[in-house]
């Protein structure tokens, strides 16, 4: 059940995260231009995008540490969905406890339902059962970002079975791919709600997507190389030729996971100690920032009045959330990972990464 690590990816994910958290305080600040942003306007403008990238990095490595044992019978379902469980449910209920509390502050302090108002008792147990978002309604509620969750929690349900089908074979994956891939392209004619919504849809285009890049792992670096510029440009020549839709973006990043896997150069990068941190608290970076966000409007209410188109206010919002994931990290997510692991299984397990 040990899942290696692979540098690239992790880096990948912690920029992510931090790309997602730079992306929410423009909506924050209620600014027409928030700070340093011609640097960042990329970001600003697209990093809802990051989002996508992370179903992608999911399904590399899912493939990667577990399509072989679930289709071979070493891992049993209860043991996968526990190990999934305990990756991804501790913190989200904390980050959900603590932004149901934050919220009630944030309204006696004179702004009520900072961003979203559907912070009643139905939304709570729909955040509880990882249903909050696409399944049954389409808006969001509480910790808003965790709307992604609620269909991540769906792709590990679909993985399962079907690894537990077709383990690590290249024909059905390669097919079923193909089928998510076109799926995802025609997502606009799908509803936001219900079984197979919008959100489910390109989930999975781009979960099987890097599954399917995950057979080039024994690849030459040369030829992965060479593989993943050819989608670096072919995906960036449709995004910017159709309007920068979202539909295209699978194969840019299909390009760009394959080419920070195969550049040296880039791995040697991805190794760098504070990429190395992004990585490991950026689950922690996902969930933290929004409450972070919330802290800083009770104390623009309350204590002083903050400028959210300065730099330094942006720079305490990102060094506010940088600290309370390492913190939140170090003796939360991993202690309780860890131990609730322990309790199900008969001996300590390794770090699982994915």
């Amino acid at each position: 059940m040990n899942a290696s690590r692979i540098t690239p990816l992790d880096a990948l994910r912690g920029l992510a995260a931090f790309a997602v958290a730079i992306y929410h305080y423009r909506s924050a600040a209620h600014a027409a231009a928030p700070p340093f942003y011609g640097e960042l306007a990329w970001i600003y403008n697209h990093g809802q995008l990051a989002v996508p990238l992370f179903y992608m990095l999911s399904g590399y490595i899912f493939f990667e540490a577990y399509a072989k044992p679930l289709g071979d019978g070493r891992i049993a379902g209860r043991d996968f969905f526990w190990l999934r469980a305990t990756r991804l449910y501790p913190l989200h209920l904390l980050a959900l406890v603590a932004v149901a509390a934050l919220q009630a502050i944030a309204w006696r302090a004179g702004a009520p339902h900072f961003r979203d108002s559907n912070n009643d008792w139905r939304y709570f147990l729909l955040n509880l059962g990882f249903l909050q978002f696409a399944w049954i309604t389409p808006t969001m509620s509480f910790d808003f970002p965790s709307w992604s969750l609620s269909i991540e929690a769906g792709l590990y349900v679909i993985f399962f079975y079907f690894a537990r089908r077709f383990g690590a074979v290249a024909g059905p994956r390669l097919a079923f791919g193909a089928l998510c891939l076109a799926l995802s392209s025609a997502r606009a004619l799908l509803p936001l709600a219900g079984p197979l919504n919008v959100f489910f849809a390109e989930g999975l285009g781009c979960f099987f997507v890097g599954g399917c890049l995950q057979l080039t792992a024994r690849w030459p670096d040369r030829r992965r190389l060479f593989l993943g510029l050819v989608l670096l440009a072919l995906g960036a020549a449709l995004f910017y030729a159709t309007s920068e839709r979202r539909e295209t973006t699978p194969v840019l990043f299909a390009g760009f996971v394959l080419t920070s896997l195969a550049a040296e150069p880039l791995r040697r990068v991805a190794g760098w100690r504070p990429l190395a941190w992004l990585g490991e608290i950026s689950y922690s970076i996902y969930l933290w920032h929004f409450p972070t966000q919330i802290v800083l409007t009770i104390v623009s209410a309350r204590v002083i009045p903050l400028d959210y188109a300065s730099p330094v206010t942006l720079a305490l919002y990102l060094a506010l959330t940088l600290a309370v994931s390492t913190l939140s990290f170090r003796y939360f997510e991993a202690p309780a990972r860890q131990g609730l692991r322990r309790l199900a299984f008969a001996r300590p397990l390794a770090p699982v990464r994915a």
